[in-house]
């Protein structure tokens, strides 16, 4: 874990700097709320490390975090090279990543055990509320549902393009809505979890048909209006298949609890 994280303060943001200076479109304005993301991540990833060693983790939720921590970096890599501001099916793989990719695998990873070892209390005081409001799998949906609309508004989506800080925020909102999404729904098994996840792969995809088909550039990183469908269509198709496996496994765990349930009362 600590050479990873020397690896990467060594190569990547060096790298990044002398971009910077190069004049990289964006790049200048968007390098202190870039480091300091970076630098955020890095503190959460070295903690787990730190608190695996006193609190063991099985090796798939160790594996998933990692994976989640790697992919978050090269997702935080992505505008460096300009292709945010050029490309809408850029910024949108950016987004599913973060929703989609990311916090699942965080949350499959259950680290809290791990960064309290480390923290202590002040990150069961900085987590409790978030916890307390993943109790209601559809309150995550729809403040979830929210996030994204709103952010996927255009007037709201070209703020973010054009300030790096409004960039950050819009990349918190949408972080935080899908963490308290999955870990609401991936510690439940519920018809109401289901419910929760079937709405959002609705709204998701109907958000993607609606900029598959829109007649007229919606986003000002929009090369053309095949780069807004293949955006659209990112949303549309492989960004839903997560909710969807999750849907199908929540399904499956509903129905043989259900069964069960069933049988027991048949029998008796």
């Amino acid at each position: 874990m600590f050479v990873i994280f020397v690896l990467l303060v060594a190569v990547v943001l060096p790298a990044s700097s002398v971009e910077a200076h190069d004049g990289i479109k964006g790049v200048g304005d968007a390098w202190l709320p870039f480091t300091i993301s970076m630098i955020t991540l890095m503190v959460f990833w070295c903690m787990y490390g730190i608190g695996a060693r006193r609190i063991p983790s099985l090796i798939e939720r160790w594996l998933a975090f990692n994976v989640a921590s790697l992919v978050a970096v090269l997702t935080m890599l992505i505008p460096l090279g300009g292709w945010v501001e050029e490309s809408s099916a850029m910024h949108m793989i950016q987004h599913m990543l973060i929703m989609a990719v990311i916090m699942p695998l965080y949350m499959l990873a259950r680290p809290l055990p791990q960064w309290v070892a480390v923290g202590g209390w002040p990150v069961v005081w900085l987590l409790k509320p978030l916890l307390y409001f993943s109790r209601y799998p559809m309150h995550t949906a729809f403040l979830q549902g929210v996030i994204i609309w709103f952010w996927h508004t255009p007037k709201f989506y070209n703020l973010a393009l054009a300030n790096p800080w409004w960039h950050l925020i819009e990349h918190i909102c949408l972080a935080l809505g899908a963490c308290v999404f999955w870990w609401s729904v991936l510690n439940r098994r519920t018809a109401v979890t289901l419910l929760a996840l079937l709405f959002t792969l609705m709204h998701t995809g109907m958000l993607g048909a609606l900029l598959t088909f829109a007649q007229i550039p919606l986003y000002n990183d929009s090369r053309d209006f095949n780069d807004q469908q293949l955006a659209g269509l990112i949303m549309w198709v492989p960004a839903g298949l997560p909710y969807l496996i999750a849907a199908i496994w929540c399904s499956l765990y509903w129905f043989r609890d259900t069964d069960g349930a069933v049988s027991f009362w048949r029998d008796s």
